[in-house]
């Protein structure tokens, strides 16, 4: 099966709220949080977390993230249990992690959710349940959440707490993957490639995984331009090698591929750009290639240029 998991983060919107942290002294924080005022309670929590205007400790984190629950604030509620989760500042208690998820994530906290889904497909404090992971999934995926997308992709293309249903599969996979996700990506894929759900067709699988090359690295480009080559070469089962008819497609993509790795440095793209120009392609090939990587290139620098 492939990797499944909820990306859990210590403090909800933590990027979010640092703003509002540094136009708030800390000392203002913590006179609103005396009086009793719930938000600064959570926000103070939130600075001793995070080492935001004072040194970072996560005891006196714990301490406002627990006044904060306790008053029923969401936010707070869904940080105390990250802290049970993680073993911040407290010894680490999954049972009272669940429980704070669920208070949190009954007041339709979308982070809630995905986390008590999480714990539910794992068994962790609680007995397994997929159908209770399904469940809170479902909630933050429809919310907009790309990680909770792509779980319930993985669930219906599995049948884990749902009959296995390979277009409801690609349907949250594909809402995912629109996001970036790159898991999602890489299943939306593989469901192309191998006709599940859809029929089989193998460039749709690619530019899925082009759009995971593209957020990767030089070997990430690499083995992209590896797998078309091995697609050029075995485009189809029982094709012969020298009857190829998408070997035009296979043979640019690859070698532009490859050669954008080469420009990155990668020793072995280059050698086999080399042989797979020398051996099997035209020169009108080798020009629409050149042009696509040089496209390609440019693509992932402005990317990089702009995060």
């Amino acid at each position: 099966m492939r990797f499944l998991f909820f990306l859990f983060s210590l403090i909800l919107l933590v990027s979010e709220n640092s703003s509002y942290i540094a136009a708030q002294s800390v000392d203002q924080l913590h006179q609103a949080a005396e009086l009793g005022n719930v938000e600064a309670q959570w926000k103070l929590g939130v600075a001793y977390a995070n080492g935001h205007g004072v040194e970072e400790n996560d005891e006196e984190a714990l301490k406002w993230f627990q006044l904060a629950a306790e008053q029923g604030l969401a936010n707070a509620q869904y940080s105390l249990g990250g802290a049970y989760y993680n073993g911040k500042g407290v010894q680490k208690n999954d049972q009272e992690a669940l429980k704070w998820f669920q208070l949190a994530a009954e007041q339709g906290h979308a982070h809630a959710q995905g986390s008590l889904g999480f714990m539910y497909y794992n068994g962790e404090g609680t007995p397994q349940n997929y159908q209770e992971a399904m469940k809170w999934w479902k909630l933050t995926a429809e919310q907009g959440h790309a990680r909770a997308q792509k779980n319930l992709g993985v669930m219906y293309e599995n049948g884990h707490g749902v009959p296995e249903n390979y277009q409801e599969a690609i349907k949250w996979y594909r809402r995912a993957a629109e996001q970036g996700d790159t898991t999602a990506q890489r299943n939306l894929g593989n469901m192309y490639d191998n006709g599940k759900g859809v029929p089989r067709n193998e460039q749709e699988a690619m530019r899925w995984y082009e759009l995971i090359a593209e957020q990767g690295d030089p070997s990430d480009r690499y083995s992209l331009g590896m797998e078309y080559m091995n697609k050029r070469q075995f485009p189809n089962d029982g094709d012969d090698y020298n009857h190829c008819s998408d070997c035009n497609y296979f043979n640019v993509r690859a070698y532009a591929w490859l050669s954008v790795a080469a420009m990155e440095g990668h020793q072995l793209a280059f050698a086999q750009k080399t042989s797979l120009r020398d051996s099997f392609m035209t020169s009108s090939q080798i020009t629409e290639a050149q042009n696509l990587s040089i496209e390609i290139f440019n693509r992932i620098l402005s990317a990089n240029n702009n995060p």
